[in-house]
């Protein structure tokens, strides 16, 4: 009788995990897509004032200007950002080659106004030590054009800031400006336009006008390219022989700082220029600007059709690699399986196993949860990157609200296993509907839960085979993304597919209630792992506001459990969602907490990873060790443990000309994420030993003392040689 009791508790149990499963996995895909913008609203480096214009930042003035003077329904106006940098400093191009990153405007208006995109200066190449990179070295004005409709009609946008027959225009803009080192910048820029019936030119006119005579023309020109081994060539008719320079669209295609070979035969110029290393796979279309320095044109190309040869002979090449990925995707997500904060899950859910005569349907459910859910992070990759962005395995625990909403679940689902709160109880059946009994719902949004709090590990193997998959075609990316589901798939669901396998599992029997509660501690422990890495995004202030808050929603939810009079519950209810709701709203607001770069500096001396840095690290023979890593990633502090906190490495890293560099993935970070690109990394760690300019040489993902320490000697050793 205990047995079928326990078994009982456990079929409760599920039900109401299942519950929590499915409210906080619909609150955290709902609150990605606002994460992610509000996490992009850092404090900005510059000064301005509320509704101005005009802001300064170290190096360089910004400024929001229009063409006209007035709006004028039904017409087409010009705005646009003025970047002023100080001698010597400059900005980017859309593509900024081999370092930086272009500006950003966002804009905003109180009408109903069509903003276009930005229409770009011609460029130059500004050589920084042996790279270049395309921007501005001078004043450059980006102008939009901005549609004004016939009918124009106020909009909920910036209704605070609203004046009669006035047009108010605010531009987010965000900037990087150069010079030796970089400096972010970000400003909130407010231009007010009065509505009439004609519009003059108004005092910036000129510049608007100069500005022009610097665009390309606006003959689109087509083309042809063709990859080699060691170089792309560009194929451009109808342009007069000039000493031509190719502009990519795509900063992964060519050897920015090497010299541009142009063959012109009157009617068809050809430019031969070396290809990147970090060039992989095969493009159909691409895009580039020429320019002479004084006219350019941008060319839609595409590739010659002159190779097929080529790319039938590479094709066989390409698809053993891609299976070798599909391998070594599948092995690392079999290893997913016992991550600390993924194991207690699928545990109980083994055990819920004890009692049940299921369908294929339900056998297959917990399968369909983890391909849906890979699936689903695939796309929001290829989707993202589609569209400009840079995202990395892992992507979603660089957001604290993200961070905030699974310490809540984990808190709530540790509670429910120590039987805090009733498992009948209405807070409990909430989605009981959705997903009911041992049902294949219930499985499905086990595998859906297990995929999200594994994604922050990147486990042996699985690395380069995500590098691949990011970096990639989507079509490689998918294929990779479901070889790793199915090997993260497959354990539980030999278990429930096989009889002789669920035979491993121990009877049912009064056990069962003590290991129940039992598994409620790796869950606290999860929890207070990701105090840990929201400290690291928002600061120890905001973090001791997270434990408050989850302390207080712990005992408002066993008082709820406790309640029985209706006004009692009601407010026990509100005060728990309310203790869930602050620490939601500290995480999305981006002028509470400040990042605290403690890292290991109690223990090692390190510096900031910096790709210019590090150039130069390398140019002058050094021994530089790279550690990207991030306070999410589980490996990267068990590494930190068990390597670089060991005497003799820390040895090893203080000796003369040894520099250890360090690279904080916790928060977003671009110029991180392109290094890690680099060496076909989707995430971290990635530990790079490098001899100077001599060799460099990858560490394993799990380190020992001894593995770092026998790389930093031979570095040393191949720098004495050079030397």
């Amino acid at each position: 009788m205990k047995a079928k009791k326990s078994t009982f508790a456990f079929t409760g149990l599920i039900d109401t995990m299942r519950s929590i499963i499915s409210v906080f996995l619909i609150l955290l895909f709902a609150t990605h897509a606002f994460s992610q913008q509000v996490s992009s609203q850092n404090t900005a480096s510059v000064q301005s004032e509320l509704a101005s214009n005009f802001a300064v930042g170290p190096h360089i003035e910004v400024s929001l200007l229009n063409e006209q003077d007035s709006i004028v329904a039904g017409s087409t106006i010009h705005l646009g950002v003025l970047f002023r940098p100080d001698p010597q400093w400059h900005t980017y191009w859309l593509n900024p080659g081999d370092s930086g990153e272009a500006p950003t405007i966002k804009w905003q208006s109180n009408y109903d106004l069509s903003f276009k995109d930005i229409n770009w200066p011609l460029p130059v190449g500004i050589p920084v030590a042996h790279l270049v990179n395309y921007g501005y070295e001078a004043e450059n004005l980006l102008i939009v054009e901005v549609s004004i409709p016939e009918d124009l009609s106020p909009t909920q946008s910036l209704q605070s800031a609203s004046i009669e027959n006035t047009v108010v225009v605010q531009a987010d803009v965000s900037w990087l400006v150069c010079k030796e080192d970089c400096i972010p910048g970000w400003a909130t820029l407010t231009l007010s336009l009065p509505i009439s019936n004609e519009a003059n030119l108004s005092e910036h006119a000129d510049l608007f006008k100069n500005t022009r005579q610097m665009w390309p023309s606006n003959e689109q020109k087509t083309g042809l390219f063709e990859v080699t081994d060691s170089a792309i060539v560009f194929e451009v008719n109808d342009v007069q022989p000039d000493e031509w320079k190719v502009f990519p669209f795509r900063s992964d295609l060519i050897n920015h700082a090497a010299a541009q070979s142009v063959i012109s035969d009157g009617t068809t110029t050809r430019i031969v220029v070396p290809r990147s290393d970090y060039f992989y796979g095969e493009a159909s279309e691409l895009k580039w600007l020429i320019s002479n320095g004084e006219q350019g044109y941008y060319v839609q190309g595409t590739a010659s059709a002159s190779a097929p040869s080529n790319a039938a002979n590479s094709e066989p090449a390409s698809l053993a690699s891609l299976a070798i990925f599909a391998l070594m995707a599948f092995v690392g997500g079999l290893i997913l399986n016992v991550m600390p904060c993924v194991l207690p899950i699928l545990s109980i859910k083994a055990m819920a196993l004890q009692n049940s005569q299921q369908s294929i349907t339900h056998k297959l459910a917990y399968l369909g949860g983890v391909l849906f859910c890979f699936n689903l992070f695939a796309l929001i990759i290829v989707l993202l990157q589609q569209s400009g962005q840079q995202v990395g395995w892992g992507f979603h625990m660089q957001e604290p609200v993200v961070v905030v909403l699974l310490a809540f679940l984990f808190t709530w689902i540790a509670l429910v296993l120590l039987d805090a709160m009733a498992v009948n109880s209405n807070l409990a059946n909430i989605g009981q509907g959705l997903v009911n009994g041992e049902s294949a719902g219930a499985h499905f949004a086990t595998g859906t839960l297990a995929v999200i709090v594994a994604s922050p590990c990147t486990a042996p193997f699985m690395a380069a085979a995500l590098g691949v998959a990011l970096v990639s075609e989507p079509y490689v990316t998918v294929v990779l993304f479901n070889a790793l589901a199915v090997g993260f798939a497959l354990p539980l669901t030999l278990l429930f597919v096989s009889k002789r396998a669920k035979n491993w599992l121990p009877k049912p029997g009064a056990w069962m209630e003590t290991f129940k509660r039992v598994l409620a501690f790796p869950m606290f422990a999860t929890v207070a792992w990701l105090c840990w890495v929201f400290a690291g995004q928002k600061g120890a202030q905001l973090q001791f506001v997270l434990l408050s808050a989850l302390i207080l929603f712990c005992m408002f939810i066993y008082l709820l459990g406790q309640s029985k009079a209706p006004i009692t519950k009601a407010f026990n209810s509100i005060a728990a969602l309310l203790c869930f709701l602050l620490p939601v709203w500290v995480s999305t607001s981006s002028h509470l907490g400040s990042i605290e770069q403690d890292g290991q500096s109690d223990t090692l001396s390190y510096i900031e990873f910096n790709k210019d840095t590090l150039t130069r690290l390398i140019n002058e023979e050094e021994v530089v060790v790279v550690n990207m890593t991030a306070d999410w990633c589980i490996t990267c502090k068990v590494n930190e443990q068990v390597a670089f906190s060991s005497d003799e490495v820390k040895t090893a890293l203080a000796q003369e000309g040894v520099t250890y560099m360090l690279g904080d993935w916790t928060n977003k970070n671009n110029e991180i994420l392109q290094y890690l690109n680099e060496y076909q990394r989707a995430g971290v760690p990635l530990y790079v030993v490098y001899a100077g300019s001599k060799s460099k040489q990858i560490l394993p993902q799990i380190l020992s003392p001894s593995a770092v320490i026998s790389a930093i000697n031979q570095a040393k050793e191949e720098v004495s040689n050079v030397n």
